[in-house]
């Protein structure tokens, strides 16, 4: 395994599990290295010395240290091409990278503030923000409900935006977040990335 991709993981981490994902799909071989955030391990200066945002993933490939997960995925997309996770027309390539930078960016200020409140204890959440919080992050996922019209997947076959958005949504399936009954697409669509081999490895 010496030679083998490392990535240095959280195990429930979303930025990890997107990553992981995608190197399933292309059927590489990789090690994971546990990073223990809640020791602050993140913030070692050896890992420090790798990423210096001290946040997880980072990928080892040879001589290539990479973080941040979108970026690691596009690497493993042009380096390793089979199976291709991102059409060949540039023009749906940059409406893929639009829509996943518009669910990860974009609709964080509304999961973050459901996160805050799902990691108090139940008796000490604020029922109003975490209501507040849904209805915001419900509607800000219309988009992608839209992209699923008539598709299996996000652009139509499996894709990165996939990979980029599951994690996401698993952890709001797994807060009773969703499903959504506005949202009936993305719950079929998360059933089926769910029978995905490469989505049953971070399950």
């Amino acid at each position: 395994m010496s030679d083998a991709i490392k990535l240095y993981d959280f195990t429930t981490s979303p930025n990890c599990q997107r990553v992981k994902v995608v190197l399933e799909e292309k059927g590489l071989a990789y090690e994971t290295v546990p990073v223990d955030l809640r020791k602050r391990e993140q913030k070692a200066p050896e890992y420090l010395a790798m990423n210096p945002y001290g946040k997880v993933p980072v990928l080892v490939d040879g001589d290539t240290v990479l973080y941040e997960s979108c970026i690691i995925n596009e690497y493993l997309e042009e380096k390793y091409p089979a199976p291709a996770l991102l059409p060949a027309d540039p023009s749906t390539r940059a409406h893929i990278r639009i829509l996943i930078d518009y669910g990860i960016v974009h609709t964080n200020d509304s999961h973050q503030a459901i996160r805050a409140e799902m990691m108090k204890p139940e008796g000490e959440r604020d029922a109003d923000a975490l209501a507040a919080a849904k209805a915001r992050f419900i509607e800000e996922l219309q988009p992608l409900e839209k992209e699923l019209e008539g598709r299996d997947y996000m652009a139509g076959d499996f894709s990165l935006l996939d990979a980029a958005h599951f994690p996401r949504v698993m952890r709001h399936v797994q807060w009773s977040i969703l499903p959504d009954p506005g949202l009936p697409l993305l719950d079929a669509w998360y059933q089926r990335m769910t029978e995905r081999p490469s989505v049953r490895a971070i399950l």
